[in-house]
C-alpha cells in the first residue's frame, strides 16, 4: 500500500505546527457539532498525512539551539536530509484508510530498521468530526562514518577499516569503501545497497573485493515480508568468496603455528515464501529455494610464518579436507508467534530500540537434485526462539540454531551425518525501572561442530569468545562463554552533542577439542575489563566501543591488556546472530527467518 501523493503533506520542523494547526483548525470549522461515525470505519478515517523528516539535529526555536547552536546548524547543512518520499514508501496505510494503530505501529518498526534512521513517532490526531490525521515523524543519523576496528595481540594493531555513508543523497542507498585485515589477510572491497530499488519495497546489495586469494562478489535481489502484513517474500543472489582459513596448530610452550587453507566458496539462491494467518503477529511460514554450493580450495595450505612451523615440517601442508559440490531444493516451513514492545537504551547509549517478544520456531528440508550434483545427501535445520519481558523494563530470551547433512553413500568407518552445526544463546537486560540509567546484560553461548568436510576450527579469545584474551588462543571444537556487562549511561556536560556510556564486564570460558583440526582443551578462563560506548547524534543508534580488557588467570601488566576498538554491542540481542566462526565453516542453510530481513551488502 502507498499513500496517496496528492493528499501527503511534507512538514519540516518549522512548519509541523503551523500545517497541523491549519488541518484541525479547517476542520473545525467544517465539521458538525457532533463528530460523524463512519458506518465502514468506525475508528475513523485517515484524511491526511504529514510527514516531517527532521535532519540529524533539532534546534529549538525558542532557545536558538543553546550554546552549540553553530554546531547543530552546521552538522544539519553538510547532511543531506532524508527524502520525504523515502518515508512515505514504507508506509503501511493510506489517505482513505480506516485508523488501525496497529498498522502505525508496523510502520515505525520499519522506519527503525532503516541504519540511517535514527528513530520513527507514527501518530494519530483525532479531527473534530471523527476523522484523523497521522503524523510520521523521524529523525535522521549521522550517515557519514569513519569506522575502524583496532584490535590488540601485544601491539595495537588495526584490523579493519569501513567508511560508510548509508544514506547517500538522501535516497537511503548505502555505499562504502572497507579495508578488512583478520588474520593478517588483506581484503580491500566496496559495497552498494539500495531499501528501495526503483521506488519499490524490492532491495539490492553488490559487494566486491579483492583478496589475498583472488576476488570475492556478492549480488542479491530481495523482497522481504513487509512488517507483520505482507503475506510473501523473495530472495535471489550469487555469491563468490575467496578467502585464507587461518587454523591454529599447537606447540610446545603454549605457541601456536598459524596454517593459511585458501578456500573458494560459491553459492547462488533463487526461492520465495509465503505466510498465512488471520490473527496479527501469529503466522504460518511455507517457502521453497533452489540452491546450488560448491566449496574448493584454489591451492596447497601452508603456514602463514615459516619460521613459526614445527622443525620436520615442511613448508606446505597436505590436507584432507573435501571438495563439495551441490544443487538441492531446501523446502522450509515455521510459526511464528511474535509481538513487540518499544525498548529504551539496551543495546544503544540512549536509543529507542524494537524488542521482539514471543517465539518462532522453523525446520528446513533439502534433498540434492543427482543429475546435476556430485554430492548425494540431504540436509536438515532446525531454529528456536524465544523471548518475553520479565517485570519493567526488562527482558530475556534465548535462540537455538541447528544444521546437518545426512549422506546417501557412506562408507564404512565413515560417520553417515556430517557438517553438524548447533549454537545457542541465552540473553537477559535486568534494570530496576525502564527509566533507569543502569542495565546488567547476562548471556551464556555455546557453540560446536562435528564431522566437518570443509576447514573448522574455533578459538576462545576475542569478540566471538573472551575479551581479555587475544583471537589466536586455545583452538577447539566446541566452545561455551558466559559473559555479564553493568552498563551505565552517563548525563555529561555534552550530552546534547552525544550519547556517553559506561561499560564494566567480565567473561568466563571454556573450550574442547571436538572434531576440530588440533583441537585442545582449555581450563576454565576469565577476564575482566572496562569500556566506554558512544553514540552521535544523541538518541542514534549506532554504537561505537571501545574496551580494554584483561586475563584473570595472567599477569596484569601492559603487554597483557586487549585492546578492542569496533561498532555495536559484543553481547546481548544483537550479539546472538550466527557466530562468525561457526558460520565461515557452515554449509549454505536459509530458513524462513532469512525472509523476514532484507540482506545488507
Amino acid at each position: 500500500m502507498r499513500p496517496c501523493r496528492s493528499r501527503v503533506s511534507y512538514a519540516g520542523p518549522p512548519l509541523r505546527w503551523a500545517a497541523l494547526a491549519s488541518l484541525v483548525g479547517g476542520s473545525a470549522l467544517a465539521a458538525p457539532a457532533a463528530a460523524q461515525i463512519d458506518p465502514g470505519c468506525p475508528t475513523g478515517r485517515i484524511v491526511d498525512v504529514v510527514i516531517e523528516n527532521n535532519s540529524v539535529f533539532e534546534i529549538s526555536e525558542a532557545d536558538g539551539g543553546g550554546r552549540f547552536d553553530w554546531a547543530y546548524r552546521l552538522a544539519n547543512r553538510l547532511h543531506i536530509q532524508t527524502d520525504a518520499e523515502v518515508v512515505e514508501r514504507e508506509l503501511l496505510f493510506e489517505v482513505g484508510d480506516c485508523y488501525d494503530v496497529e498498522l502505525l505501529r508496523d510502520s515505525e518498526r520499519l522506519l527503525r530498521a532503516f541504519d540511517f534512521l535514527a528513530n520513527a513517532d507514527v501518530y494519530g490526531i483525532r479531527l473534530p468530526d471523527g476523522s484523523v490525521v497521522v503524523v510520521v515523524g523521524t529523525q535522521d543519523e549521522w550517515s557519514t562514518r569513519i569506522e575502524p576496528r583496532i584490535e590488540s595481540e601485544g601491539s595495537v594493531g588495526l584490523r579493519g577499516l569501513r567508511i560508510v555513508e548509508d544514506n547517500l543523497l538522501g535516497t537511503g542507498r548505502h555505499i562504502a569503501l572497507f579495508y578488512d585485515r583478520p588474520d593478517d589477510e588483506q581484503i580491500y572491497g566496496v559495497s552498494y545497497g539500495t531499501p528501495q530499488l526503483l521506488r519499490t519495497r524490492w532491495n539490492m546489495g553488490l559487494s566486491f573485493a579483492k583478496t589475498d586469494v583472488g576476488y570475492s562478489y556478492r549480488e542479491a535481489v530481495t523482497h522481504p515480508f513487509v512488517g507483520e502484513v505482507g503475506r510473501w517474500a523473495f530472495r535471489q543472489a550469487i555469491d563468490r568468496s575467496d578467502r585464507f582459513f587461518e587454523v591454529l596448530m599447537p606447540l610446545q610452550d603454549e605457541d601456536l603455528a598459524r596454517i593459511w587453507v585458501p578456500v573458494r566458496r560459491r553459492q547462488f539462491e533463487v526461492g520465495g515464501a509465503y505466510r498465512r494467518g488471520t490473527e496479527r503477529y501469529r503466522h504460518t511460514l511455507f517457502g521453497a529455494v533452489l540452491a546450488g554450493e560448491s566449496v574448493t580450495y584454489p591451492g596447497p595450505a601452508r603456514f602463514a610464518d615459516p619460521e613459526s612451523r614445527p622443525p620436520l615440517a615442511s613448508g606446505t601442508l597436505n590436507t584432507d579436507w573435501e571438495s563439495i559440490s551441490s544443487v538441492r531444493v531446501m523446502l522450509m516451513t515455521a510459526q511464528r508467534n511474535i509481538s513487540f514492545r518499544r525498548g529504551h537504551a539496551l543495546d544503544t547509549v540512549n536509543g529507542t530500540e524494537d524488542v521482539q517478544l514471543g517465539v518462532e520456531a522453523e525446520a528446513s528440508i533439502g534433498p540434492t537434485l543427482p543429475t546435476i550434483s556430485e554430492d548425494r545427501d540431504i540436509a536438515v535445520g532446525l531454529g528456536l526462539f524465544a523471548a518475553s519481558g520479565i517485570g519493567r523494563g526488562s527482558f530475556a530470551g534465548g535462540q537455538f540454531a541447528f544444521e546437518a547433512h545426512r549422506s546417501y553413500e557412506t562408507l564404512e568407518g565413515f560417520p553417515e551425518w556430517t557438517d553438524v552445526f548447533a549454537d545457542f544463546s541465552l540473553w537477559a537486560y535486568l534494570r530496576r525501572a525502564p527509566e533507569s540509567r543502569h542495565t546488567l546484560v547476562a548471556t551464556v553461548t555455546g557453540v560446536g561442530g562435528w564431522h566437518s568436510r570443509a576447514p573448522f576450527q574455533l578459538t576462545l579469545g576475542g569478540d566471538s569468545g573472551l575479551r581479555g584474551y587475544p583471537r589466536h588462543v586455545d583452538p577447539g571444537g566446541r566452545r561455551i562463554v558466559a559473559s555479564f556487562e553493568h552498563r551505565a549511561y552517563v548525563a555529561g556536560p555534552f550530552a546534547d552533542l552525544f550519547d556517553l556510556g559506561t561499560v564494566a564486564f567480565l567473561d568466563v570460558g571454556k573450550i574442547w577439542p571436538g572434531h576440530a583440526a588440533f583441537g585442545t582443551e582449555s581450563p576454565i578462563r576469565g577476564s575482566v575489563g572496562l569500556g566506554l560506548r558512544i553514540a552521535f547524534p544523541p538518541g542514534s543508534r549506532q554504537t561505537f566501543r571501545v574496551d580494554v580488557g584483561f586475563p584473570a588467570d595472567r599477569g596484569t601488566g601492559f603487554g597483557d591488556l586487549a585492546v578492542s576498538i569496533g561498532v555495536g554491542q559484543v553481547i546481548g540481542r544483537g550479539g546472538a546472530r550466527r557466530d562468525p566462526q561457526i558460520a565461515r565453516s557452515s554449509r549454505y542453510g536459509v530458513g524462513t527467518s532469512d525472509f523476514i530481513s532484507a540482506p545488507r551488502p
